[in-house]
């Protein structure tokens, strides 16, 4: 050791400002060589002139046993390139599954962390050209945390690129985690304006589909158009996508297709959605989840109800089925809204930092609810609290005043699993906080403090 010691172990090979232990890991290298390295003092966080650590360059490789030793030593699991990207960023473009499987079950790991152009790791998932995006894909969804709705540059969020890049089994996947199919891009182009404009059939990872069979028989085509836009099209209709939406340049998906037999096979199919207010107008805002309430713009209140006159359930979205007029969809959530930031580019590394902070404060006014601070704040709360947390919980334990060996303990008793993690955390902070703070109030503070925005959201929606 004495004599591995003597050398500068973290000196870079040549301006690539790759070190011995990058090199190792993307080698990889024998288990022993690159814990000799680590004994000798390399530096874990080293990063070469892109960016790049010794853990990208082992997960670029795919080399789980290197990145299971740099994860075992504590190295940063989030740390970014020149491009903003992470290890997993890399790890779903390349289709490592068994990589990001090990990354996604690691403590700290951040499933939505954006890059450079705004895409986090399941948009870079769902554009992959290698075979196997599919299985990546899908191991993203198993996570709760990931959020659906995050739009990039485009203002697409996955559900659109999927459309666009024409992965119609990841298409299934991501309706199936409730997507919003009715999200347009920066252009005011829903799901179907990208469906229309694909010039190749979509391709399918799953079982057959029937529902396409009943299409093919509506429009009177053959099986060759079975994964053809217009077929694909009335899939997603079918799951509530509107064909009556106008983007920027006021065109509808309609205006689309040019045979003319179909445009009336599918007025018939999907007839626009009338007010069921005053029964005269198009119904321009429907209300989630329920879909119940669908008004016209005269009809529409100006604040969204509490509940559905239907049938009583609690409304929590509204969905404009009219393109945007400005660059952003018009789409008010009250659960789980987009997430959209902006990024500069630094010399050697790109910090993500959030322009606009949501208005999450303006929910108590709109569903003119009792203050925060003077309700309960229940364990039930907490558990719902911790699954949207992405991550998080060590940040918002601190901000909660828990100290970093309660942390440490609550990570060493619950490993691989960070919602199980989150909610202990924030089960010890309920049992050993003083009872005047321990308030919805209190919580909802430190969440935003933290930028835990969607949790924050959550916690809200339960005192609605």
């Amino acid at each position: 050791m004495s004599s591995l010691s003597s050398l500068q172990i973290n000196k870079p090979f040549d301006g690539s400002g790759i070190t011995p232990l990058m090199w190792a890991c993307y080698k990889g290298a024998d288990r022993r060589i690159i814990e000799v390295l680590l004994k000798a003092g390399a530096e874990l966080e080293a990063k070469d002139r892109w960016g790049r650590s010794a853990l990208h360059l082992a997960v670029w490789s795919d080399h789980l046993h290197a990145v299971e030793i740099l994860l075992s030593r504590g190295c940063d699991v989030n740390p970014r390139n020149v491009n903003g990207q992470t290890p997993l960023h890399r790890a779903c473009w390349w289709g490592h599954l068994h990589t990001v499987d090990l990354l996604l079950g690691h403590n700290g790991i951040d499933a939505n962390v954006v890059d450079n152009d705004g895409d986090t790791p399941l948009h870079v998932a769902i554009r992959s050209t290698f075979r196997r995006n599919y299985k990546v894909v899908c191991a993203m969804l198993k996570q709760d945390s990931v959020n659906l709705e995050i739009v990039n540059k485009e203002y697409r969020t996955p559900l659109l690129e999927a459309v666009s890049d024409g992965h119609l089994g990841i298409m299934q996947r991501l309706i199936a985690r409730d997507a919003n199919v009715n999200a347009v891009d920066h252009g005011g182009n829903n799901c179907l304006h990208l469906a229309l404009k694909r010039k190749n059939n979509f391709h399918s990872e799953v079982e057959h589909m029937t529902m396409l069979d009943q299409y093919l028989k509506d429009l009177k085509l053959g099986k060759k158009k079975r994964y053809s836009d217009v077929v694909v099209a009335c899939y997603l209709a079918h799951h509530g996508a509107n064909f009556y939406c106008k983007n920027k340049c006021g065109r509808t998906p309609l205006d689309l297709i040019e045979k003319e037999n179909f445009k009336k096979t599918l007025n018939m199919l999907f007839r626009p959605t009338q007010c069921v207010f005053c029964e005269d107008e198009v119904a321009t805002e429907t209300f989630f989840p329920c879909k119940h309430l669908s008004l016209c713009k005269k009809c529409c209140p100006p604040k969204i109800p509490k509940r559905c006159p239907t049938c009583g359930q609690k409304i929590t979205s509204k969905n404009s089925l009219e393109g945007p007029k400005s660059s952003k969809p018009e789409v008010q959530m009250l659960a789980e809204p987009p997430v959209n930031r902006t990024f500069e580019v630094k010399e050697t590394q790109t910090l993500a930092e959030p322009v606009v902070r949501p208005k999450v404060e303006d929910k108590a006014s709109q569903t003119e609810a009792q203050p925060l601070d003077i309700l309960t704040l229940e364990v039930k709360h907490l558990h719902r609290v911790s699954k949207k947390l992405a991550g998080k919980w060590q940040q918002l334990g601190r901000e909660l005043e828990i100290t970093d060996e309660d942390l440490q303990i609550v990570r060493h008793e619950n490993p691989y699993n960070i919602v199980e993690q989150g909610y202990q955390m924030l089960l010890k902070w309920f049992q050993s906080c003083d009872p005047a703070k321990r308030t919805p109030q209190t919580l909802k503070e430190a969440l935003l403090e933290t930028e835990c925005f969607v949790a924050a959201e959550c916690l809200l929606s339960d005192f609605s």
